[in-house]
C-alpha cells in the first residue's frame, strides 16, 4: 500500500502525517508513506486544497486533517490487498520542496499588452541572473491552496505589474499576500501599447535594473 501527503509542511500537513503513521501502527499494516511537497505533482494529482490524502493512488481527503479512526476506515475500503506484501519497514519519504521560502519569488501580471508582457520577461531575466524564482500568480488567483501555501512562506514576495490596474498586486493582497515589492512597468516612463506583444530589450533591461537596484 502506497499512502501520499500532499503539502507544503505546514502544521496541518504534519498533523495529517503523524495521523497517518498512527493509523498504519494501529493496524498493523505494510504501508509506504510519501510525503509530496512538490507543486507540480499536486497540480497533476488534482490536488486542490492542501493537505491532501492519496492511499493507492485515490484521492480520499483534502483541505483538513482526517482523525486516526477515519483514516484507519480509508485505509481498510482502499487497501484490501495490502495484507498480501511481504513485511518491511514503513518509510517516510520527505522529497525537497520545489518551492520553498528561500530568496525571492517573482509574480509577474503578464498581461495582454507591451508592459504586461515586459513584466513577464523581467521575471525570466530576474530567475535567469538566480535573484529569485518564478511563480503562477494564476495560481494564486484561482485560490490554489498550495500556491498560496508557497507564497506565503516565501521570504520576500515581488509582484511586477504593467500598468496601474495592478492586476498582480491585487490577486497577491487578496489571498493576503503582501509583496515587498510592489513594481509598475508604465510608472518607469514605459508606455502602455496593447498591440505590441514583443516589448524591445531595452524596455525590459530598465524594468530589471530598477528590481535588481530595489532587492
Amino acid at each position: 500500500m502506497i499512502i501520499e501527503i500532499f503539502g507544503m509542511g505546514c502544521n496541518n500537513c504534519e498533523r495529517l502525517k503523524k495521523n497517518v503513521q498512527s493509523a498504519v501502527d494501529e493496524l498493523g499494516i505494510v504501508a509506504q508513506i510519501i510525503k509530496v511537497e512538490d507543486f507540480e505533482m499536486l497540480i497533476r494529482k488534482g490536488i486542490s486544497m492542501t493537505p491532501g490524502l492519496v492511499i493507492d493512488g485515490e484521492i480520499r481527503s483534502m483541505g483538513r486533517v482526517p482523525s486516526v479512526e477515519e483514516i484507519k476506515e480509508m485505509i481498510k475500503t482502499g487497501g484490501k490487498e495490502s495484507g498480501t506484501q511481504q513485511t518491511q519497514d514503513i518509510k517516510v519519504i520527505t522529497p525537497s520542496c520545489g518551492c520553498s521560502g528561500e530568496g525571492v519569488v517573482f509574480y509577474p501580471c503578464s498581461g495582454g499588452s507591451s508592459v504586461g508582457q515586459i513584466s513577464n520577461e523581467v521575471a525570466k531575466s530576474l530567475v535567469g541572473q538566480g535573484l529569485g524564482k518564478f511563480s503562477c500568480l494564476a495560481g494564486v488567483g484561482s485560490h490554489g491552496g498550495g500556491f498560496i501555501a508557497a507564497a506565503k512562506k516565501a521570504d520576500r514576495v515581488v509582484s511586477l505589474d504593467g500598468c496601474a490596474a495592478k492586476c498582480a498586486y491585487k490577486t497577491l493582497q487578496h489571498a493576503d499576500i503582501e509583496p515587498i515589492l510592489k513594481v509598475v512597468v508604465t510608472d518607469l516612463g514605459i508606455k502602455k501599447d496593447y498591440d505590441r506583444l514583443n516589448p524591445s530589450q531595452e524596455e525590459i533591461d530598465k524594468v530589471v535594473s530598477f528590481v535588481q537596484s530595489q532587492l
